[in-house]
């Protein structure tokens, strides 16, 4: 029989916390996974610990290929070739899964048609692994459609993120920039099939000082804070530039109503002040699902970086 879960590891200098991330996978509910791993050139102890780690337990799979992105996006890109379950899930080296992480993502995700790609995800704990503290929801306001992911500048996490085997297809034959893989599966499911949220909490999301994204580690007044400073802009140059290679390498299979809004978003940043302004009203475009706040938004920063 074929096994329920694929479960995809980017390492990197992860030897203070990959032991216990991999335990807590080992002591999931659901055990009937493999665990593929894939290593960025570590300088550490981190190959060794999962050496040792596979050398027990044999749903451990340690990619030894030779090959080094210097980078989590493309090393995550490369553990999908060698998924084969009908459910794909990533994992961080350095969180903590909660026992019924896999369980309840698989229930929720396998209950659904498998006829379109489908990416489900969770919540989790925000965890200070300084203070130990354990507080907080590392996801603040899911986004409930396209028009609502184009100007996050980042997309739903991607180790809580759960995908079919059709979203899987379509993120194989990927465009060829790339910010991250966690941006790329939001475009992804939501240009083309869906995404659904699951209202619970069902991991420690770690917070240190070499974490490579800190967004999450925000609190609603952390946010606040940052949203009224004007030197950063709405749309970053580097997740436009992903979204326009998006938008060019698929743009034969995306579907009309999809179509028309990266068209237009693309269009924005030609614009005036004025024309973006009644773009954002015309169309299905909100911040944090919000349009208000995405128009308070636009009053407040430059538009563009680049």
């Amino acid at each position: 029989m074929d096994r329920k879960v694929d479960i995809l590891m980017a390492t990197y200098n992860g030897e203070p916390f990959i032991r216990q991330q991999i335990s807590s996978i080992q002591n999931q509910t659901l055990k009937d996974w493999v665990l593929y791993i894939h290593d960025d050139g570590s300088t550490d102890s981190t190959v060794s610990i999962i050496r040792d780690m596979a050398a027990h337990d044999e749903r451990i799979v340690l990619i030894e290929d030779g090959i080094s992105f210097h980078a989590p996006a493309p090393n995550f890109m490369h553990l999908l070739k060698y998924a084969q379950a009908e459910y794909v899930i990533f994992s961080d080296q350095d969180d903590i899964w909660l026992e019924n992480k896999l369980q309840v993502t698989y229930d929720s995700i396998s209950r659904e048609s498998q006829n379109i790609p489908l990416a489900y995800y969770s919540n989790g704990y925000i965890y200070d692994s300084v203070t130990n503290e354990i507080s907080g929801r590392s996801v603040l306001v899911p986004p409930r459609d396209l028009g609502a992911a184009l100007f996050l500048n980042g997309g739903v996490q991607g180790c809580a993120i759960m995908i079919n085997r059709k979203l899987r297809e379509i993120c194989l034959d990927h465009p060829d920039f790339i910010c991250m893989h966690d941006h790329l599966i939001t475009l992804a499911a939501l240009t083309f099939g869906r995404m659904v949220y699951i209202d619970q909490k069902l991991m420690l999301y770690r917070r240190h000082c070499h974490t490579v994204t800190d967004v999450s580690s925000r609190g609603y007044k952390d946010k606040i804070i940052l949203f009224f400073q004007k030197k950063k802009p709405i749309i970053d140059g580097r997740h436009f530039k992903a979204i326009q290679a998006f938008y060019e390498h698929y743009s034969e299979r995306i579907p009309e109503q999809q179509k028309v809004l990266f068209v237009v978003f693309l269009k924005m940043v030609q614009m005036n002040f004025f024309s973006r302004f009644w773009t954002i009203l015309k169309y299905p475009f909100s911040l944090y699902n919000s349009k208000q706040l995405l128009l308070c938004k636009l009053f407040l920063r430059p538009f563009k970086e680049f």
